[in-house]
């Protein structure tokens, strides 16, 4: 996961742009009496999040509509975000634009493998309705990271996945890789907690790990970096090997891109770089 920086808009210009162009005018008219509503909610979001506790949010869900669904305010709010914001030509499509753009390189900071193509809730929309539109809870994400997380909201701190705007787990090495030998040869990927982590932590980074599918997306890379790397080093004398696959290693510092598990594996590797290069890797 990479952290981005927090984006720098007013939720209550946001949310402005958004209704401004609503129609009929009562519908608008009551979206507007909305806005204290919604600017408060995201004031909470953001205290919560920064502390790694929208779990503490459940008092926020369904609301302002609560069991009563007659007024229909849960449903307008949510099309702030849907016909009002990600809707090419909308009010606020030009705000969506601009948080999609925020992806460092156009990449998914979910999984920092697919492009950044749509935006995901972290808390979703249509349980959170009050945060539908709110900044900080609207983050650019590849399509299968999107959907991998779904609808759920976390319960508990341990539930919530990472959230690129408030969490930051660069400063270590976490991500690992053990090859496979053949008949299928490969790499598995998993989380391999820092000792320094709190239980917490521990447990949401593997929460995020697996919401996000991160060990199947990773694993399937696999097959032709290593049919291109094994037709490299053909030939070559054993230290050779060696040097290479520690320099390709060192390269990507504490990283944690599965190419930088993988090569950590690699240069770990005796099997590897004595023999294991030699196999067939099916690409």
């Amino acid at each position: 996961m990479w952290p981005l920086p927090r984006p720098d808009l007013d939720v209550r210009d946001v949310y402005s742009t958004c209704i401004s162009n609503t129609r009929p005018t009562k519908v608008k008219a009551r979206l507007e009496q909305l806005e204290d509503a919604v600017a408060d909610a995201a004031d909470e979001y953001e205290t919560a999040a920064t502390t790694a506790s929208l779990h503490t949010l459940s008092h926020l869900r369904d609301q302002p509509d609560g069991a009563d669904t007659a007024k229909g305010d849960n449903k307008k709010l949510t099309g702030c975000y849907t016909s009002r914001m990600a809707r090419k030509g909308s009010a606020g499509r030009e705000i969506y634009d601009q948080l999609l753009k925020r992806a460092h390189r156009g990449l998914c900071p979910l999984c920092g493998h697919g492009f950044a193509d749509t935006i995901d809730h972290q808390l979703p929309k249509v349980a959170y309705p009050l945060l539908a539109v709110t900044p900080a809870n609207l983050v650019p994400a590849c399509l299968p990271c999107n959907k991998a997380r779904g609808e759920a909201a976390p319960a508990t701190a341990e539930e919530q996945t990472l959230h690129p705007y408030f969490d930051d787990v660069t400063d270590h090495v976490w991500l690992a890789a053990r090859l496979t030998t053949p008949p299928e040869p490969g790499a598995v990927f998993f989380v391999s907690p820092h000792p320094d982590w709190s239980a917490t932590l521990t447990a949401r980074v593997q929460r995020h790990f697996t919401t996000c599918n991160l060990a199947r997306l990773y694993a399937a890379q696999v097959g032709t970096e290593l049919a291109a790397l094994n037709d490299y080093l053909r030939g070559k004398p054993y230290r050779a090997v060696l040097d290479e696959m520690q320099h390709r290693a060192a390269s990507y510092g504490t990283r944690n891109s599965w190419q930088a598990a993988l090569y950590r594996a690699l240069a770990a590797s005796p099997w590897y770089i004595t023999s294991g290069y030699l196999d067939e890797w099916d690409d």
